[in-house]
C-alpha cells in the first residue's frame, strides 16, 4: 500500500462517514494497511489532509499551465484560470473540502489545513507576479510589491470559504465573487490614480 492509496482511502472514509476515523491503527485496519505505513508519511489525520489539499492545488497548477492557451494569457487570466479550475477540482470531493475546512484546528489564512497549499500558491503566484511587472499589469511599489503574494493568498482563502458556504445553483455565486474579487486585487495592483498622483508629488519635488 502506496501514499496515493492511504490518501484515497481517507477521502472515502471522509465521504461516507462525514468525520475523521476514529484512529489511526482501525483506519489502517480497516484498508488493510499497517499502522506504521501510515506514520511514515504522516504524523496525523491533520497532516494527511492538509497533503491531500496541497495535492489539489500543485494538479491545479500542473493542469493549467499544460493548456496550449496558458502562455497566452495575461496574468490576470492566469489567476482566473487558477481559481475556476481549483474549484472544479474541488467539487469532486465536495463533502471531504467542506468537512476539513470546516473542522480545521488552525485559522487558514495562518496554515490550516492548508498550509502545505500556502507555500505551493506562494511560488506559483510569486512568478505571476514578477511577470505581472514586468509586463506593466501589476505596479512595482517599494515595500509592497514583495507583499503582493500575502495578499493574493488570502483572497485565495476568502474564495475556497465563499464556496464552501455557497448554496447558489452550480455555485453561480462563487463564479461571480472570483471575478469580482481578481478583477478589484488587479485594478488595486495594477497603476492606479493612487499611484499617478505620487509620481506627481515625486515630480513637484524633484530637482531639476
Amino acid at each position: 500500500m502506496d501514499i496515493k492509496d492511504i490518501k484515497t482511502h481517507y477521502i472515502d472514509y471522509v465521504l461516507q462517514n462525514s468525520k475523521r476515523p476514529e484512529s489511526i491503527y482501525l483506519f489502517m485496519k480497516n484498508i488493510g494497511g499497517e499502522e506504521k505505513t501510515f506514520y511514515e508519511h504522516y504524523t496525523t489525520f491533520y497532516d494527511l489532509e492538509a497533503a491531500i489539499w496541497s495535492d489539489t492545488f500543485k494538479d491545479t497548477i500542473e493542469k493549467i499551465q499544460q493548456e496550449q492557451v496558458y502562455e497566452g494569457y495575461t496574468v490576470r487570466e492566469k489567476i482566473l484560470s487558477f481559481y475556476f479550475t481549483l474549484i472544479e477540482n474541488l467539487k469532486a470531493v465536495r463533502s471531504f473540502a467542506t468537512y476539513s475546512f470546516k473542522n480545521q484546528k488552525d485559522f487558514p489564512l495562518d496554515g490550516g489545513v492548508l498550509k502545505e497549499s500556502k507555500q505551493t500558491f506562494h511560488d506559483f503566484v510569486s512568478q505571476l507576479i514578477t511577470e505581472g511587472v514586468y509586463t506593466g499589469e501589476i505596479a512595482d511599489r517599494t515595500f509592497l510589491t514583495e507583499r503582493y503574494a500575502g495578499a493574493i493568498w488570502w483572497e485565495t482563502v476568502f474564495i475556497i470559504r465563499f464556496w464552501i458556504y455557497d448554496s447558489s445553483k452550480n455555485f453561480e455565486r462563487t463564479d461571480a465573487a472570483i471575478e469580482k474579487s481578481v478583477n478589484l486585487a488587479f485594478d488595486l495592483l495594477g497603476k492606479n490614480i493612487a499611484d499617478a498622483t505620487f509620481d506627481f508629488i515625486k515630480f513637484l519635488f524633484s530637482k531639476n
